[in-house]
């Protein structure tokens, strides 16, 4: 292995708040077979929130500046289980070893039917996956030690000094975080692309938004807070009319982290009965207030019966470029067939945008779909 692919080993261990190194046992480089390692392109954060828990980092070890953390107790944090036949001895297809997450994930690929290409097998009514896809999508490198033969596993933030390599390789290759089970695009050659939009305070704007996109024969999403459900019901009627999908933001917008696990759950809870109040449902799609989360809250949103919508991009800034031609630009920048992109119906600003959007992408053949849409293959 040459120098130049050698750098891609070093690994760095972020702190959630600090960003500080965990600093580990140094043993000796020859402990790793680097022959057997793979390299993978994108990178999920939380993967770098646990490699900070006290068990892993006491089960960690580390050659220069690469941590290194064994497969089996980075699984068990998460409630994995590692995947044996029944004969005893680990399943593989083809050389890779495989993997079975356990029941978030044997329902996320059924629910999904698996659109990003992962061939599962199934043995015993148990879910097994190639490993090596199962952490591709983590932006981690696996390996294996020489001396035992176990299983490793290092995290990578080089990217973030890498611009090009972000733009240039990572948008094209993420697609879901199947450990925290967030849906972020969907691969495929096809050119659909999902628009999605939170929060619809300005409801005359988000109706707006529903009938462009009808205009050329297309569908988007809307994620609704309870309370302007209450407010406006017409407003979600109409979205629903044009054939939108509906999904669940909360009853009332407050940030996941600020609130107890209980309160959290009763907000999802309350703006489904807004809904079915209505005739109408949120399931099965959730997005986060101010996209703020974290690994255990998205199991907990799971066990309410929701697949969490993330985004491939924004395509509004908080800061001063907000504006429809910061919008516009997001969006020419980074689209890609599968892509879903996030943005507010909050005000007409929206809305001018998309009416230059839809029609400059409706004559690169895109193709304008919901989030159910864009799972069953439209």
């Amino acid at each position: 292995m040459n120098c130049r692919k050698l750098r891609w080993f070093v690994v760095a261990v972020l702190v959630c708040c600090c960003a500080e190194v965990v600093l580990l046992p140094v043993p000796s480089a020859h402990a790793v077979d680097t022959t057997s390692w793979f390299r993978l392109l994108t990178v999920d954060t939380s993967l770098s929130i646990l490699l900070n828990s006290t068990k892993l980092a006491a089960s960690a070890m580390r050659i220069g500046d690469t941590v290194l953390v064994p497969l089996s107790v980075l699984y068990q944090a998460w409630g994995a289980v590692w995947a044996v036949s029944p004969a005893g001895s680990a399943l593989t297809i083809g050389s890779r070893h495989a993997f079975w997450k356990g029941m978030s994930a044997t329902y996320r690929l059924d629910l999904l039917d698996v659109p990003w290409g992962i061939a599962p097998v199934r043995s015993g009514g148990q879910l097994y996956v190639p490993l090596r896809e199962l952490m591709e999508p983590m932006g981690a490198f696996v390996g294996k030690r020489a001396s035992t033969g176990q299983m490793i596993v290092a995290y990578s933030t080089k990217w973030q000094k890498e611009p090009w390599l972000r733009q240039s390789q990572l948008a094209q290759l993420e697609t879901v975080d199947l450990i925290n089970t967030r849906l972020k695009r969907v691969a495929t050659t096809r050119k659909v692309v999902a628009f999605t939009f939170d929060d619809n305070w300005d409801t005359v704007a988000a109706v707006r938004i529903a009938e462009l996109f009808r205009t050329y024969n297309g569908h988007c999403t809307f994620f609704v807070v309870g309370t302007n459900v209450r407010m406006h019901p017409d407003a979600v009627r109409t979205m629903v009319r044009l054939g939108d999908d509906i999904g669940n933001h909360t009853l009332s917008h407050p940030a996941a982290t600020t609130t107890t696990e209980a309160n959290f759950v009763k907000q999802i809870q309350a703006c489904e009965q807004v809904l079915n109040g209505m005739g109408l449902t949120s399931r099965p799609y959730f997005r986060f207030p101010y996209f703020v989360e974290d690994s255990y809250l998205l199991d907990v949103v799971a066990d309410q019966g929701y697949l969490t919508v993330g985004s491939a991009w924004t395509i509004e800034d908080a800061g001063p470029r907000r504006s429809a031609a910061h919008s516009i630009a997001m969006v020419r920048q980074f689209i890609s067939p599968g892509v879903i992109f996030a943005g507010h119906a909050n005000s007409m600003m929206t809305y001018d945008a998309m009416k230059v959007i839809l029609p400059e992408l409706a004559r690169h053949g895109y193709s304008f779909v919901s989030i159910s849409e864009l799972l069953r293959g439209r």
